[in-house]
């Protein structure tokens, strides 16, 4: 096949002359984080983007429900959160339409974003996605809540790598099957990180908006993006 430039169709971040950012939350969703972020966005008037996992869908379709209906963004994040870089492009394949299939039955919504889980953006990866219409997106801000990190860790590390048209990676949910009791950093750390940004004259906004697809609409990804 021919080799596909990655930094052309993988995008990091949004426009770097607009005071805007982007926040999403990977791997969910779970239980009670999920709720809690929902309820923290939802107090301060803002919409983030969820890169779902199928099966975690499967697990708390309410509570994915609940993320649609509060209007916040929804992209795949593959069915199992395995890291596909060694999985062959009918593996790759069957984890994007698995992972979407759950997204569809639990939310109503046909996602049109994708990220890899672990950020791997090989040559079939981005080719599997592209094929099912996906735009690919990755994160420039990795606030490093994916560990048992303290609230005050992640306000830190995101507050001092955030910039105009920043992609901000966090974390409703985990990877791992069993618990998700380490997500009460995060949970934690969001109020702080939302009002800094509000005092810095940020205007958080979904994925979609910050890169210039158009603002979210779960009635135009659901009409725009096959059956």
């Amino acid at each position: 096949m021919a080799f596909i430039n990655t930094r052309e169709v993988v995008h990091c971040r949004g426009n770097p002359g607009l005071r805007r950012v982007a926040i999403t939350f990977d791997d969910g969703p779970s239980e009670p984080y999920t709720s809690r972020v929902l309820d923290i966005l939802d107090e301060y008037q803002v919409k983030a983007t969820f890169f779902m996992v199928g099966r975690n869908v499967e697990k708390f379709p309410e509570i994915a429900r609940g993320v649609a209906g509060a209007g916040h963004e929804i992209g795949n994040h593959t069915h199992n959160h395995s890291s596909l870089l060694l999985d062959t492009p009918r593996r790759i394949a069957m984890e994007l339409a698995m992972g979407e299939e759950a997204i569809v039955r639990g939310t109503g919504v046909t996602p049109r974003l994708f990220r890899p889980p672990y950020g791997a953006n090989t040559r079939w990866i981005v080719t599997q996605a592209l094929r099912r219409g996906y735009v690919i997106t990755k994160w420039s801000v990795n606030a490093g809540d994916w560990r048992k990190a303290s609230a005050e860790r992640i306000v830190r590390k995101t507050l001092s790598r955030v910039g105009n048209g920043a992609i901000i990676l966090m974390h409703d949910g985990t990877s791992l099957r069993g618990g998700n009791n380490h997500r009460r950093g995060t949970v934690s750390a969001l109020p702080l990180i939302l009002d800094a940004l509000k005092t810095s004259g940020y205007e958080v906004v979904g994925v979609s908006e910050l890169l210039g697809l158009g603002e979210f609409s779960s009635e135009n990804v659901q009409s725009s993006k096959g059956t």
